[in-house]
């Protein structure tokens, strides 16, 4: 007797819940231009806030799974609009969805847009570093009082987030603490991965680590022989 039952085996790849860019905007009048489409993965991280894109040009390599080539496209991300950017990556990944025209005006409509990400200009050094510079200033003659505490942040933007530069100010913060962990809004940090935490991968190693040539020398003085 047979049985409609699925099963799937192996780790489900939540990823693949929707088609690759080009299987959709092949199948689109003028490629798809002026059509949203938009990413399972955003609605899954920030289902307040809608993330998509409104194609304005396609330029598909033709290849043979549709997975080279580049999109231009106006990218509106949870409620921000951050211009046109080219699509050249994750095209591969089946995780793009097509939002019908009937369905536009109701997902383009976003009540909670996301909110600028303010840190603080400066951190605290920390207390050892404080105490030796102290005790030096001592041993030189010099005043404590001008030992500097504090030091201006830089901040060091993951590539992930580097579309979110617009949105990140930096402020002096409103309270000053001994701790940098303290004075970061960890919420605002926590925001950033919405309900999706990053998580650690480990690789799977047969043994220990060993190099192994590419070329072998045996082989290679043979055919130098037979040029020969």
């Amino acid at each position: 007797m047979s049985s409609n039952l699925i099963r799937f085996v192996g780790n489900h790849d939540v990823a693949s819940e929707g088609k690759f860019l080009f299987e959709i905007l092949s199948q689109l009048r003028n490629f798809g231009v002026g059509r949203l489409v938009t990413k399972n993965e955003w609605a899954r991280k920030w289902p307040d806030s809608p993330s998509f894109v409104k194609i304005l040009r396609a330029e598909p390599e033709m290849d043979r799974w549709l997975f080279e080539g580049k999109v231009y496209a106006e990218w509106v991300f949870r409620g921000k609009n951050l211009g046109i950017y080219e699509f050249s990556k994750d095209l591969n990944r089946s995780d793009w969805q097509l939002v019908h025209k009937h369905q536009e005006k109701s997902y383009t409509a976003c009540s909670t847009p996301m909110q600028p990400l303010v840190f603080p200009d400066s951190f605290p050094l920390p207390p050892l570093q404080v105490h030796l510079s102290q005790k030096s200033a001592r041993k030189s003659g010099l005043d404590e009082k001008t030992i500097q505490r504090r030091a201006p942040l830089v901040l060091s933007i993951d590539p992930e987030f580097e579309h979110l530069k617009p949105f990140i100010k930096q402020e002096t913060p409103n309270s000053k603490s001994s701790s940098i962990y303290e004075e970061v809004d960890r919420n605002a940090l926590l925001d950033l991965y919405g309900n999706e935490l990053p998580v650690k991968v480990e690789a799977w190693n047969a043994g220990p680590a060993a190099f192994q040539p590419r070329f072998n020398a045996t082989k290679v003085r043979i055919e130098e022989q037979r040029v020969k």
